[in-house]
């Protein structure tokens, strides 16, 4: 049961499996189907979930597949979206 409820408050608050491992930006990009050079300047203004390491400007980016997905499906998914292409109320 113990399990449960952690597995339960894990997806509510969105965070990747525990068994997922972060991806560079370049693997990033490929899942995105981005230039590396985009998923880095929009994950440096916050738009894309990525992950810092490093401090100055020469940051290190790493991503989970998983926050990409939940954030692409949101963008395709959004209320906004559906209300411009005139689908729905």
């Amino acid at each position: 049961m113990g399990t449960e409820m952690a597995s339960e408050i894990a997806m509510s608050r969105k965070l990747p499996l525990v068994a997922e491992r972060p991806v560079s930006a370049r693997a990033a990009a490929e899942f995105l189907h981005l230039h590396v050079r985009s998923v880095t300047r929009l994950a440096g203004i916050g738009h894309i979930p990525g992950h810092p390491v490093g401090c100055g400007q020469r940051k290190k980016w790493l991503f989970y597949i998983s926050e990409l997905d939940v954030w692409v499906r949101s963008q395709v998914c959004s209320e906004s979206s559906r209300r411009r292409q005139g689908i729905g109320g």
